[in-house]
């Protein structure tokens, strides 16, 4: 799986007459967060402690429908990668519930927002760690 920059310029408003002109989550938004919350976790593991995240299946497509119980997994897979690392604080999630409110512009940016800090913040830790270069033996010598 590869890293997708996330979405963080999520925008929403309403006309003058009430109607909703802003950004839809689609299933290309879903796959994008599942897919990057993975890699946060190979990304992770190789740094910290073993954990594992609760798997959402296969990537959606257009004709899938999201669920309220799945958005919830997308934030608690979000907290496990946080709390087994960096233990940054990134807001409260709100709890969804079927036929309740929905994910706005604000808690996807928000969620998408903390996938990009910690992808940074573990790239950094990653990439910045020293590494030591052992060289047994004599240089040009006999032995």
């Amino acid at each position: 799986m590869a890293w997708e920059t996330p979405k963080t310029d999520w925008y929403g408003a309403t006309d003058a007459d009430g109607n909703y002109t802003g950004d839809r989550f689609n299933a290309a938004d879903f796959n994008r967060i599942k897919n990057n919350l993975d890699y946060l976790r190979e990304l992770a593991i190789k740094l910290y402690e073993e954990f594992s995240l609760v798997s959402l299946g296969e990537d959606r497509t257009p004709v899938d429908y999201f669920y309220a119980d799945e958005i919830n997994q997308l934030e608690e897979n979000l907290n496990t990668v946080n709390d087994n690392t960096l233990q940054r604080s990134y807001g409260t999630a709100p709890t969804y519930v079927d036929n309740g409110n929905v994910m706005d512009y604000v808690e996807l940016n928000r969620l998408e927002g903390a996938i990009l800090d910690l992808y940074d913040r573990l790239t950094n830790e990653s990439e910045g760690r020293r590494m030591f270069t052992w060289n047994f033996g004599m240089k040009g010598g006999d032995l």
